[in-house]
């Protein structure tokens, strides 16, 4: 059955605060509309593509078509029969976001065989390891996704460098893109950005600000000002300088109390375990505290999280970072909220539901983490790529500032007019455009206005979300 809500019925790219943007118009077909697909949805309704919704909960089907705008259909992502409704055999992409593992491979490979150009398969099981590649080399699968595991990624970077919110990495860990508030007390209040880089005379590019609901580009005039969400650029290797620098260095994370044992947990202890910093768990399932002390070396104890009295004996004061993986969203916030309260040092709360995203930002959650986040950035840059039609490849995708920057990083292998081989103040960049890094071979490049891009550079450029899907759309 075919939903479609008429008194929703809203022209694509026209709803409040969406600006459609240009690009290939792709058809689409997400299996799976829960919280993953829901937010990849949401995420692709902006740029004008075609898309059809499937699940087999016609409630979420509805929902889904009701907000999105989409098509929609009921029933089950790996009968041929609602495939070829759906539109396989001409669809651009398919993107199977179901809880099922097992489902979302099948459908993907029935999909390929009925004519789909690519697939993305979300598969969180590690044991699904060598089907993927064996399914992949096969052609039947074009990328998979892991939310959990890109969330356990994400926590493992912020460990490292505790003062920021956020932190994406660039060129494979060669660049680092750090998000973090400028605290009242610190140094490079009220100093503009081209002061503020003459003094610190290293390389490093502020190149977004967040400010009173409001993101800015920034030219080296800007001056920043306490409570300012900001974005730099940075290497790898001076990132900790940086933060030296301005005040706001923190010592890495060495040991952390984490309240759930779900998958994330899983994944992110081995992280943990290569950076040698010291875990416990508290997880009120029996099975999976005994699962979990078979898997791995970390102390777990088996309890409710929730419990203060518990969390001040397993030393929520003391411990450098206090992690909330559980299930549960409201557990999550209230826990997290209470290790604030007690002087924790750093504090990460996983909040899984996008109707409770928004509140509980503005409740004071230090920092909050997501699969649908986490994932998006990789969905994104996929299509991307196959808009691309410059032969200019997308090596990486992040988004910053609540979702509504994009940084992105293009291999540039061949001549593009206008980009390449001339200085950069003589480039006729579009307003809130910003070119944040320059990568040649070993060399990492903070430009200034001297600088080129050339044939074989890795670039970095900053723009509002959606805007950039090809390099010369940098141009005005």
């Amino acid at each position: 059955m075919i939903f479609c809500d008429p008194l929703r019925k809203i022209r694509r790219g026209d709803k409040p605060g969406i600006k459609k943007q240009k690009g290939y118009d792709m058809k689409i077909i997400i299996t799976g509309c829960g919280t993953v697909g829901f937010a990849i949805c949401q995420q692709l309704i902006q740029f004008g593509h075609t898309i059809t919704a499937v699940d087999e909960d016609s409630q979420a089907v509805t929902d889904l078509c009701n907000v999105c705008d989409v098509y929609g259909i009921e029933g089950n992502a790996a009968d041929v029969s609602i495939l070829r409704k759906a539109g396989a055999a001409s669809a651009d992409l398919l993107i199977a976001a179901t809880s099922s593992d097992e489902l979302n491979i099948l459908s993907c490979i029935a999909a390929e065989k009925l004519g789909t150009k690519h697939t993305i398969a979300r598969v969180r099981n590690p044991e699904y390891t060598g089907l993927v590649e064996l399914v992949r080399g096969g052609k039947g699968l074009s990328l998979t996704i892991n939310p959990e595991l890109a969330v356990a990624k994400e926590i493992s970077r912020m460990l490292r460098f505790p003062a920021v919110a956020k932190i994406d990495t660039f060129h494979r860990g060669r660049v680092e893109l750090a998000e973090f508030e400028v605290a009242a007390d610190s140094p490079i209040c009220n100093i503009s950005l081209f002061d503020l880089r003459r003094h610190l005379k290293m390389p490093f590019l502020v190149c977004a600000v967040y400010r009173d609901d409001h993101i800015y580009i920034p030219s080296g005039d800007f001056k920043l000002r306490a409570g300012d969400i900001i974005g730099v650029t940075v290497s790898e290797e001076e990132i900790a300088d940086f933060f030296k620098e301005i005040g706001a260095y923190k010592k890495p994370v060495k040991d952390v109390l984490i309240t759930g044992a779900g998958r994330i947990t899983y994944y992110l202890l081995n992280l943990l375990k290569k950076g040698k910093i010291r875990a416990t768990v508290i997880e009120k399932d029996h099975a999976l505290c005994r699962e979990l002390s078979e898997s791995s070396n970390c102390t777990v104890i088996c309890g409710d999280g929730t419990k203060q009295e518990l969390l001040i004996e397993e030393g929520i004061e003391k411990v450098d970072a206090f992690l909330a993986l559980s299930s549960d969203d409201e557990e999550n916030a209230i826990v997290s909220l209470f290790a604030q309260a007690h002087g924790t040092k750093k504090t990460v709360t996983l909040i899984s539901s996008l109707s409770y995203d928004t509140f509980f930002k503005s409740i004071g959650l230090e920092t909050i983490v997501s699969q649908k986040n986490a994932t998006a950035a990789d969905v994104l840059r996929f299509i991307r790529s196959i808009e691309n039609r410059d032969g200019i490849e997308i090596e990486s995708l992040h988004r910053i500032m609540d979702e509504r920057v994009e940084a992105i990083e293009f291999r540039v292998s061949g001549s593009v007019p206008g980009v390449t081989d001339i200085p950069l103040k003589e480039m006729k960049l579009a307003p809130g455009v910003l070119i944040a890094c320059i990568i040649r071979e070993e060399e990492l490049i903070i430009p200034s206005g001297i600088d080129r891009i050339t044939e074989g550079d890795s670039v970095i450029v900053i723009a509002e979300a959606g805007r950039i899907s090809r390099i010369k759309n940098i141009l005005a």
